[in-house]
């Protein structure tokens, strides 16, 4: 199966790749040698084969071949199976709702939908595709306005996105959108998608535009877990320029000033998005710098904590 892959992170479009080369090399060699080869199950293939024909005559239109489309109606069809891609320093952490799993491995894809988890020694996911922060914003569960602008959430909090707040009003206007259309086509399923090109175009570029960078925070908890892992590896600067860059956010901006208390000291502000934190005076430009990154980094994970006490 690695062979049919083609390096796209997903058991689903391999398995199409699969059929693809099978109903090929029907027409040019052998199919049962092609089965034999890539040890494939030709009774198997046989019955795929025969269930397309039947879907393809319901369902298809020129945008079923649109890889980034497919990929986020399988997101559509596997959800709640999901799972976080947190790419840390030397080490991959897939995380669902009740399993953090680190892993040597790592995919360019931000979320993991799998059909089945199995766990004996580790956690291993069955039948996954990689999908983009907008396939499952889009195709996944509903979101909602999280507690400032920018912030979305999906499962009662438990998934979070951040990103500027006129992306995020795009997300939540087309996401009512396509919600509704879905239930107008299951009560009138012969409803031309033609009245709504406009919005399957918008939701087809958000869709093959993302670059999968990952605008987000995993959870509140994962939070203050991900802050304290790198305790001891990274200053409060970079653990802040690490967690703000996957929130969505351009890299925090810091700004010193000297201060007479008694004796010159230096004071420094970080901002990002629209929140500022000021340190504690300092000797030293730089360590001013780092406090006020902590200070921004506590703050953060006292948010967690307060947000994850709403949720229980």
């Amino acid at each position: 199966m690695i062979y049919f892959s083609a390096g796209n992170y997903s058991d689903h479009l391999a398995l199409v790749r699969a059929y693809d080369g099978w109903k090929k090399s029907q027409k040019e060699w052998s199919g049962q040698a092609f089965c034999w080869k890539n040890y494939l199950s030709p009774q198997t293939l046989k019955a795929i084969d025969s269930m397309r024909e039947q879907f393809l005559c319901l369902l298809e239109t020129p945008l079923c071949y649109d890889e980034h489309l497919v990929r986020a109606i399988i997101c559509a069809g596997l959800f709640p199976g999901i799972c976080s891609v947190v790419n840390l320093v030397n080490k991959t952490s897939f995380e669902t709702m009740d399993d953090k799993q680190a892993r040597l491995c790592s995919i360019p894809y931000p979320w993991l939908v799998f059909n089945q988890k199995v766990k004996v020694n580790s956690v291993s996911f069955r039948d996954s595709t990689g999908v983009s922060d907008s396939a499952l914003l889009l195709f996944g569960d509903k979101i909602s306005p999280g507690s400032t602008d920018g912030h979305l959430t999906m499962l009662g909090g438990f998934l979070e996105f951040f990103m500027r707040p006129s992306l995020a009003n795009t997300y939540l206007a087309l996401k009512t959108e396509l919600d509704q259309l879905i239930q107008t086509k299951l009560e009138h399923p012969r409803l031309e998608n033609k009245l709504y090109e406009n919005l399957i175009s918008a939701i087809r570029l958000l869709v093959s535009k993302d670059e999968c960078e990952g605008r987000f925070v995993p959870n509140h908890q994962v939070l203050s877990e991900y802050t304290q892992a790198y305790n001891g590896e990274e200053n409060s600067k970079s653990q802040l320029r690490r967690l703000i860059n996957r929130a969505g956010y351009k890299t925090p901006v810091y700004n010193s000033t000297m201060v007479e208390i008694g004796e010159q000291r230096f004071v420094a502000k970080v901002g990002f998005g629209e929140l500022e934190f000021e340190g504690k005076p300092c000797e030293t430009e730089k360590d001013a710098e780092e406090d006020a990154a902590h200070e921004a980094l506590m703050w953060l994970q006292r948010e967690a904590k307060m947000s994850v006490k709403f949720l229980l």
